[in-house]
């Protein structure tokens, strides 16, 4: 299960700016009168009649479909998605008859919570907190659920969907079109880029841009029994997720390069159940398979000999094969004495951990006095934590932080006499997990998809995050680092089905 979140995104490079739908009043406030003017619809300030209503919010395909969000014809409590409308921002209503509410941005992302009429109760993230209010209904548009806060589980990331107007269809896509954002999917980014590399073919063929709707229908193949597999066909709309106030995407795709696989992945979340689902990691040679239609081969690295590793690699790439392959879990021990401070404390510092990118394993630390004096802490955080707090006999007080922002921050007290005759004898022993080779650029538990053989002797992988690419590693240095490998015969070209 491989799904390593980029950490950090590469600098803009001219961004495409979305262009906002047309500025009108809130649909919220205006209704159907708005909905009509907004679709292009007859009916004017009388409002629009079921057929065409029927028509905008996506339940058929006639001359009455306008390109707009798409709607769903049946909404229901516990269905992700978000508010989009005029541009303008969205009043809920305290209650489903009315009252004022909150005020939050178009096209934030929402959870429906409860259903009456042509009302909708929802929750809306806005700043640090969750809201809840009414709206009407017909502002809900369909769309995948974002994924979590990483400090806070209980709020979405902080991110709105916006217009990308235009044709993003991929036009002689390669492997370099990806590049990950912030959710945990590399699996999935990396077996696009695999794809990519092997048959831009198939790549083409399975995104198809409807002009008239502004929606994209992606084709994925669902594995039936017996191994059989048949065509899936996901249809999302232009709107992507991006960081407030930009027009970065949040997840796939960086101002500059091609978006295709940003749709792509949209598609992907809305068919498996949200992007906070495929944050969870995945299969990658799984993924490659649903991209293709064919089966992926995996092979173990652990059972290959060194000589194996280029003619393997080299036959694969001759033969047009997709070649996925990813990076075992990197732990690594240290130990550091960071700590200042006097008395009992508190004594305060930082681990040392050797990159960057690494993080401290919750549980893991381990606090001793290296002259004897005072007693040893632990902490007692578990995966998920975003901080861990230290225990033990004569222990006041004490936190170890996991998160970004303050991994590897200590502050420890003891009680009254039974701190250390000095700050620089605690010792503090811990694991880590991130960066596997620092001068090659590997990092622990993420997906590459490979792009080549280098001088007949060395392997080119490429980095699903769209930057820090691995330098070329020898065939040693492929065992000695990955625990997964996957090839897919993805076809030349393709009928589409």
């Amino acid at each position: 299960m491989l799904g390593l979140a980029q950490r950090e995104k590469p600098t803009s490079r001219g961004a495409p700016t979305p262009t906002p739908t047309p500025s009108a009043s809130s649909l919220d406030e205006v209704g159907n009168a708005a909905l009509t003017q907004e679709a292009g619809l007859s009916g004017g300030s009388q409002g629009i009649s079921d057929a065409e209503a029927s028509s905008w919010l996506h339940e058929g395909d006639g001359p009455g479909v306008h390109k707009a969000p798409l709607r769903v014809s049946s909404l229901k409590k516990g269905m992700k998605g978000a508010l989009v409308g005029s541009g303008d921002p969205i009043t809920l209503s305290a209650t489903a008859s009315g009252g004022q509410g909150e005020s939050v941005d178009d096209g934030s992302a929402c959870l429906v919570l409860a259903v009456s009429g042509d009302r909708a109760k929802v929750r809306v993230r806005k700043g640090e907190k969750n809201v809840d209010g009414w709206v009407d209904r017909a502002l809900f548009s369909d769309n995948p659920g974002l994924t979590r806060d990483e400090d806070d589980k209980k709020l979405m990331d902080d991110y709105v969907f916006q217009k990308f107007d235009g044709d993003l269809s991929p036009v002689n896509p390669t492997g370099k079109d990806t590049a990950q954002g912030a959710v945990g999917n590399c699996f999935l980014i990396a077996a696009m880029a695999a794809v990519a590399n092997a048959s831009p073919s198939t790549i083409q063929q399975a995104i198809t841009y409807n002009k008239e709707k502004g929606t994209y229908t992606v084709r994925f193949f669902e594995e039936g029994r017996g191994g059989s597999r048949k065509a899936v066909h996901v249809e999302v709309d232009e709107y992507l997720p991006v960081e407030r106030g930009t027009a970065d995407p949040a997840y796939a795709g960086d101002p500059g390069v091609p978006l295709w696989p940003a749709i792509m992945e949209k598609a992907y979340a809305k068919w498996k159940g949200g992007y906070d689902v495929i944050g969870e990691g995945g299969d990658g040679g799984a993924a490659m398979a649903e991209l293709t239609g064919a089966r992926s081969i995996a092979r173990n690295p652990a059972a290959m000999r060194e000589s194996e590793v280029i003619p393997y690699f080299e036959k694969a790439t001759q033969d047009g094969k997709a070649i996925y392959a990813g990076v075992y879990d990197g732990k690594g021990a240290a130990t550091s004495s960071p700590l200042s401070g006097s008395a009992d404390g508190p004594y305060t510092g930082r681990v040392s951990h050797g990159h960057k990118w690494n993080e401290i394993i919750p549980g893991s630390v381990r606090i001793t006095d290296s002259a004897g004096k005072a007693p040893a802490a632990r902490d007692r955080g578990k995966e998920g934590d975003t901080e861990g707090k230290l225990e033990g006999s004569g222990v006041k007080s004490g936190t170890v932080g996991y998160k970004e922002s303050d991994n590897g921050s200590i502050e420890l007290a003891y009680t009254k006499g039974r701190g250390p005759a000095e700050g620089g004898d605690l010792q503090v022993d811990f694991r880590y997990q991130g960066v596997l080779n620092a001068d090659k650029l590997l990092i622990g538990n993420h997906a590459y998809a490979f792009e080549g053989v280098v001088d007949g002797t060395l392997l080119q992988f490429y980095n699903p995050w769209g930057s820090y690419q691995p330098k070329p590693i020898t065939p040693a240095e492929f065992l000695e680092y990955f625990d997964s490998l996957a090839v897919n015969q993805a076809p030349k070209a393709k009928t589409r089905s």
